[in-house]
């Protein structure tokens, strides 16, 4: 598999195949611990999609883009016509968001910000810190020159621009290591980022829990009855499902009914 990633002889059925093959020597290396840079040489597809996705569905059950687009075409524009009914003090951190989005789509031509859209306005409702989930640079940045040091350790899409919801060309860091260079699709960075938290076995960090969850139980449907992805913190109660998530889950769900 090395020699076909350094030769870019790609063939997705093959890569699949493959990786489904050594599947448990890449579960083994990866619940020892061993470092993000040493993963990517040893297993240099699990930080492209196809073998990203070959690994997700072996461990979760779940086909990564199958389940997305099917949940995303049905809900992502009831989320963002509840977000548009808000009237109280969230209202206030949402509002600004959408209309971001909609100056974003009238420069674009397209609905294509409406995705990042939606998980800015998670961010904004759950009152979330973006910069956990994304870092800008500036819009000719080579990934050599992103300034590793001041990225989160946790799964983090870069954009590079002026901003997150017209970016086209983005990159994925793990462990502040850039891991995916060249990424002109929100959408496939989000379910990379998404998927990279099963895959290579990393807590939610707490700083993003409420919006990483929803989208983990509304978006991609893995709805465990036990545990959390979320890192525990200290002296501080644990949920199995955070009550803001099931909150917001429920709302929404009112709303659909309403409409």
């Amino acid at each position: 598999m090395k020699t076909m990633f350094r030769e870019r002889n790609w063939d997705t059925q093959i890569i699949t195949k493959k990786m489904m093959a050594t599947y448990y020597t890449q579960r083994k290396d990866i619940i020892r611990g061993m470092e993000t840079e040493k993963i990517r040489r040893e297993w240099p597809f699990l930080f492209e999609m196809p073998g990203l996705q070959a690994h997700f569905r072996a461990l979760t059950g779940v086909q990564l883009e199958g389940k997305f687009f099917e949940t995303v075409k049905n809900k992502s524009h009831r989320i963002l016509a509840y977000m548009d009914t808000l009237n109280n003090e969230k209202q206030r951190k949402t509002a600004r968001v959408l209309a971001q989005i909609e100056v974003a789509k009238k420069d674009t031509k397209s609905k294509l910000p409406e995705m990042p859209g939606l998980v800015l306005l998670l961010l904004a409702y759950f009152g979330e810190d973006d910069k956990q989930m994304f870092f800008q640079v500036d819009d000719t940045c080579l990934p050599s020159e992103v300034p590793t040091s001041d990225l989160p350790a946790s799964p983090c899409i870069i954009f590079c621009g002026d901003s997150l919801l017209t970016a086209s060309h983005l990159m994925l860091s793990i462990d502040k290591v850039v891991v995916t260079e060249q990424q002109t699709n929100f959408v496939e960075a989000l379910l990379m980022m998404f998927a990279s938290y099963y895959c290579l076995n990393i807590h939610y960090p707490s700083e993003l829990g409420a919006t990483l969850e929803f989208l983990q139980r509304c978006i991609f449907k893995i709805n465990p009855d036990k545990g959390t992805k979320v890192e525990r913190k200290p002296h501080k109660r644990q949920y199995a499902v955070n009550p803001r998530v099931l909150s917001l889950i429920s709302a929404i769900a009112d709303f659909e009914w309403r409409e």
